[in-house]
């Protein structure tokens, strides 16, 4: 059974959250990780409309949280099916998506992936999830 914790955030919060980002192997918004002071920083402006921790047996597995834009970022140690469709039925029974506005926000939830995580993808695709759009750096 999954267990979701608020992201208030507390110290011991934080400090979970960063451990996590020092272990994670796949990323999307940084290419360098940041000091714990600037992680600090981050976390304690609780810039996501909501953010959990997710534990599995008092196992943490990891966060997941919902942006202004919808999306959803799902951070899991090690990613399987079940776990992911949980997250999912999860957020989608305990939260409604923003109303969209053309050219800016869709009107549902979304998950950004990271494009090397392979393992994600394929569990997403086993779930007959969709795939929207690809992004690329120029």
């Amino acid at each position: 059974m999954i267990k979701f914790e608020k992201v208030i955030p507390t110290k011991v919060q934080v400090k979970k959250l960063y451990l996590m980002l020092l272990n994670r192997k796949h990323s999307i918004s940084h290419n360098k990780l940041p000091s714990s002071k600037e992680h600090n920083k981050f976390v304690l402006k609780n810039p996501y409309i909501d953010w959990y921790l997710i534990y599995k047996n008092k196992y943490l597995l990891g966060s997941v949280y919902i942006q202004k834009d919808n999306s959803i970022g799902i951070n899991l140690d090690q990613p399987i099916k079940d776990d992911v469709l949980e997250v999912i039925k999860y957020i989608k029974n305990n939260h409604r998506p923003l109303r969209p506005i053309k050219s800016l926000r869709r009107g549902g939830f979304f998950l950004n992936v990271a494009s090397d995580d392979l393992v994600l993808i394929k569990i997403l695709n086993k779930l007959k999830k969709n795939e929207i759009q690809r992004s690329f750096l120029i």
